[in-house]
Parts: structure tokens; C-alpha cells; sequence
């Protein structure tokens, strides 16, 4: 199956998902934009801008020799993390009492976005190039978790406990993909996993999200607000949905209805089937890009191509959980599909760089080979 699977069926199931968020997206943020702005299609409009910056940065990633990726790969890590860093500096913007913003008088963006995309390329960059030394703890789990551990370690600083938590699980999935001793995960596992229990309960608010995850209904005015906002939508829709625009929970009882919990909204108007759909492209996506992957020829574009397929489908799966009351809450978007600039950026960023390993490379004569 996924060797007949690859750049067309990305492109055409991207295409389509591009779609329909745009679509819900002026469903969810109509009213929420022309109460604030004025304008009922602002958001809609800044939505267009990330389309086309990230179509752009897109094309240019599917077109740099990967030898030239493999080269700035470091670079790229360490580029994004000193981005992390600067939010916590003047220049960090606070939203809802955490600063993981950067903006200077102008548009904001999420360096977390980015630094997902550098520490891809970093943990490809270093284990390919180690991938006969793979047996050793050292290089295969030492590094990798020190060039994931400096930019988490900002992420909890701002404080942001979930994308810490998205950067060790891509970490981990690309340590086993390379090839590393299961022994030596089981090890690292055991390890870690406590110490991000503790993490996640040491402060009040995330011990709080915890008990409102397990319960919401018991805090449904509080914590568990949300949540209870995105299982009413759902349960509203049904099998086929009230309509499209004919939704009543983005008219400010659902928050962030156009970036966290769009898919509640798409629940609610295009119901179970709209929802399925759209999990069915997302799916789509993931399993292409593992075709991809699975055809390429050497071990930096294999890693490069599954860190990048993991940037749309678990972070999709992520967002759909949460919607869905099957994991904590968590402010991330869906890829693709609902608002945030830098996150459809990036996204179309690592679209980009599928269509680089997919591409055939008989007749390049580039000196970064």
C-alpha cells in the first residue's frame, strides 16, 4: 500500500484540506472578526497571506538540493531555537498569560512552529550521519536528547508543557525510525516518562486541565469549558450537520473556534461525515508521506520525509484529540485547515520537503549532492 502512494496523492489530499479549512475557517471567525475588526473577513484575509508566503517557502524547499538541506540542517536548529529563546526577551508577545509569541509592532508568529521544522532537520542531519554507530546509547539517544532537551526546555519556560511534549515524541519516532536499539528507548522511556508526569502536575493550571480531561463536565463553567463546548457541537451535528454557516457554537460559546477547535465547528456543520472526511484526508497525507519515505534513497531524505509527514498528521491527530475530548487541552491548530499563518507556513514548508525526496533525481549535477 504505500508504495503506491506518494507526491500525488499529497498534493491532491492537501489541496482539498487547503479547501475546507478555508472554507470553515470564514464559517468559524465571520462573526468573532466583524465584532472585532469590523470586517467579517479578516481573518479569512490573513489566512491568504500565510498561503501565499507558504507556497512560496514551499516551492523553495522542494526545490533546494537536499544536499544543501543536509548542509544547513544545524543551521536550521539552531536558528529556530535562538527564535524560541527571543520570547522570552522584550520582544516575546504574551497572549493568556504565556509568551510564545515574537512580533515587533507588526504580525506576530509561533517560533514553536518553526522549531518543529529545525529540529527535524537536526535529528535527521546527525543520524544519518551516525546510522552505522546507532548501537551506541551515546549516539543514538545522548545527542538526540540534548538537541531536543535545549529548545523544550525554552517551550516550558514560556510556559508551553504541550509543545515540549510534540518535540520528545517527534524526537522518539525519529530515533526509532533511524534504527536505535529498542533496549536503549525502553531505557530512555522509563526515564523520561516520569519526569514529564511530574512536569505536567508541578504547576496548578496544567494539574487542572488534567482533572477537567478526565471529568469536564464537572467543571463545565470552568476548566472543562471548552471541552464541553466542543462535545456539544459535536453531539449538535449528528450524522450529517446543520449546514455550513448554520453553526451556533462559534457565535461565542465555543472558544477559538477558528484555530483549536475548528474541527468541533466542521462537527457541528458538516457533522460526523465532515468530520470523517477530513480525518480521511488528514490519514490520506499521513500514509503518502510514509510512501515517500519508504522510496527514498539514502537515510538523511527517509528521516527527512517521516519527520516532515509527522509535522501534518500527528499534529492533526493531536489537535482532533483534543477537539474530541480524547486527550488534554492543548492550543495547537490543525495543519492546513484551521487559522494561524506561521503553522500553515511551516506546513506547507514540510509539504515542500516531501516533494523533494519524492522527486527523481537522475539528472541532477549539483555540487551539493
Amino acid at each position: 500500500m504505500l508504495k503506491g502512494l506518494g507526491a500525488p496523492q499529497l498534493i491532491g489530499s492537501a489541496a482539498v484540506v487547503i479547501g475546507l479549512g478555508l472554507v470553515s475557517l470564514y464559517s468559524a471567525s465571520a462573526v468573532r472578526a466583524e465584532l472585532v475588526f469590523g470586517v467579517s473577513t479578516t481573518y479569512l484575509l490573513r489566512q491568504f497571506e500565510g498561503l501565499a508566503i507558504g507556497l512560496a517557502a514551499g516551492t523553495l524547499a522542494a526545490l533546494l538540493p537536499l544536499g544543501m538541506l543536509r548542509k544547513l540542517a544545524f543551521v536550521a536548529w539552531g536558528g529556530t531555537t535562538l527564535l524560541l529563546a527571543a520570547t522570552l526577551t522584550p520582544l516575546g508577545v504574551q497572549h493568556h498569560g504565556a509568551q510564545r509569541w515574537l512580533g515587533i509592532g507588526g504580525p506576530t508568529f509561533q517560533p514553536l512552529e518553526f522549531a518543529k521544522l529545525g529540529l527535524v532537520l537536526g535529528l535527521a542531519r546527525w543520524l544519518s550521519s551516525h546510522d552505522k554507530q546507532l548501537h551506541r546509547a551515546r549516539i543514538s539517544l545522548g545527542v538526540p536528547a540534548l538537541l531536543v532537551s535545549i529548545p523544550a526546555g525554552l517551550l516550558l519556560l514560556q510556559p508551553d508543557f504541550g509543545g515540549a511534549a510534540i518535540l520528545v515524541a517527534f524526537t522518539v519516532v525519529l530515533v526509532f525510525v533511524a534504527g536505535a536499539r529498542l533496549s536503549h528507548l525502553a531505557a530512555a522511556t522509563a526515564v523520561a516518562l516520569p519526569s514529564l508526569a511530574l512536569i505536567a502536575i508541578s504547576e496548578p493550571y496544567r494539574w487542572s486541565r488534567l482533572r477537567s480531561f478526565v471529568d469536564p463536565f464537572a467543571d463545565a463553567t470552568g476548566q472543562g469549558y471548552q471541552l464541553v463546548q466542543s462535545l456539544l457541537a459535536f453531539g449538535i451535528g449528528g450524522t450529517f450537520g446543520t449546514g455550513i454557516g448554520a453553526g451556533q457554537q462559534k457565535l461565542g460559546f465555543l472558544p477559538e473556534a477558528h484555530t483549536d477547535f475548528i474541527l468541533a465547528v466542521v462537527g457541528e456543520e458538516m457533522g460526523l461525515v465532515g468530520v470523517a472526511g477530513v480525518l480521511g484526508l488528514f490519514g490520506l497525507m499521513g500514509v503518502a508521506s510514509l510512501g515517500i519515505a519508504s522510496r527514498a534513497r539514502d537515510s538523511f531524505s527517509m528521516l527527512l520525509a517521516t519527520g516532515a509527514g509527522l509535522l501534518l498528521w500527528l499534529q492533526g491527530c493531536l489537535n482532533a484529540g483534543v477537539a474530541m475530548g480524547l486527550l488534554p487541552t492543548k492550543g495547537a491548530t490543525l495543519p492546513l485547515f484551521s487559522y494561524g499563518r506561521s503553522s500553515l507556513v511551516v506546513s506547507l514548508i514540510a509539504i515542500g520537503l516531501l516533494l523533494n525526496v519524492a522527486r527523481p533525481r537522475a539528472s541532477r549535477r549539483s555540487g551539493w549532492r
